[in-house]
């Protein structure tokens, strides 16, 4: 290599140094610049308010002013991020709120949900239940097409109660494992609509065309009631079952007891 050659490869290195040397002081001037210490707005997003409509932003935003959490115009090492994602996840079915603060002063809420199983109305009010066993008050009861439980239900959790279910509500349990049983199966997820306690040996589903009453007595053995009432479905609906009888109860051991509408003579 030739001494000019050389020493044109020595000034290019020497140029590209100084570029990227006078990129990374300004970029980082700019960034300083830019580096708001004081909070200038609050963005809170939903992640999942699409598939999961209970809350909005802008309710979230509500629960803040109600509770007299002021965020614009504070600085941000005044400002306990700990504490107020600690707080949004107080409120209603918010499962989890990370808080971000960005470079140009805004402070980001990202939230996610609990989603309910199922809605449970109880004479302390009505609740949605998780699939993780997660207890929270309904605040927008019509936002959720869950599968509704109502009636005489054991419930023995304080008013606007919101946590996890105790580990020693077995009844409860077995009703969540029940209600996610039928939100899993390909033809009760579509037919189940209501469950109803009479109490809790009584307990009864009523389909979303309200035609007929489902018996299936307590809890114990869902599935296999559940299986023989589908039955019911498969082989006396295309007879006119429907039309014929007005209860049909799976509590009887292997058999399907059908009870005739007033209208239809017994046999």
């Amino acid at each position: 290599m030739s001494k000019w050659k050389k020493a044109l490869q020595i000034c290019g290195y020497v140029l590209l140094t100084g570029i990227l040397g006078a990129y990374f002081y300004f970029a980082t001037r700019l960034v300083r610049e830019k580096n708001q210490d004081r909070c200038q707005q609050v963005l809170i997003i939903v992640r999942d308010s699409l598939q999961n409509p209970l809350i909005s932003a802008g309710e979230v935003a509500s629960y803040l002013e109600r509770n007299a959490i002021v965020l614009p115009g504070r600085d941000f090492p005044a400002i306990d991020m700990y504490r107020l994602e600690k707080e949004v996840t107080s409120f209603a079915s918010v499962r989890q709120c990370n808080a971000v603060k960005t470079i140009d002063g805004t402070l980001k809420l990202e939230i996610k949900q609990h989603t309910p199983l199922y809605r449970l109305d109880t004479r302390m009010g009505s609740y949605f239940v998780s699939g993780e066993h997660f207890i929270f008050p309904v605040v927008n009861p019509h936002r959720s097409t869950a599968l509704i439980v109502r009636g005489n239900v054991p419930f023995s959790y304080p008013p606007s109660y919101r946590g996890q279910m105790d580990t020693a509500d077995e009844w409860l349990a077995t009703m969540t494992r029940m209600t996610g049983f039928i939100a899993a199966h390909p033809f009760w997820s579509k037919k189940a609509e209501t469950i109803v306690v009479e109490d809790y040996q009584d307990i009864m589903i009523v389909p979303k065309e309200k035609d007929i009453e489902l018996k299936i007595g307590d809890l114990g053995r869902f599935q296999y009631k559940l299986d023989k009432l589908q039955e019911f479905y498969r082989v006396l609906e295309p007879l006119g079952g429907k039309e014929k009888y007005s209860v049909v109860d799976a509590r009887f051991g292997d058999q399907l007891v059908c009870t005739h509408r007033k209208n239809e003579k017994n046999i």
